[in-house]
């Protein structure tokens, strides 16, 4: 099965069910290890930051992509 046409299930879904998907999504983000260029990347968005609130953003992600949990920081 594609990426596609999981997509396409999920449009099929109650609005309940695709609440648990998305749920279900932000867990795995936010548990999930980020690649070394992906963490490149997301340090050359801290160096270009444009303000503060940004930056901490992209902070939060790097640190998070990192350890790969949000309980490290």
């Amino acid at each position: 099965m594609t990426a596609s046409q999981i997509i396409d299930e999920i449009k099929r879904l109650t609005p309940e069910e695709q609440a648990g998907i998305v749920r279900f999504v932000y867990q795995l983000d936010a548990e999930r290890k980020l690649s070394g260029p992906e963490l490149s990347t997301l340090a050359e968005r801290l160096v270009n930051a444009k303000d503060a609130t940004e930056a901490s953003a992209v902070r939060e992600s790097i640190v998070r992509g990192f350890y790969g949990g949000r309980s490290h920081a």
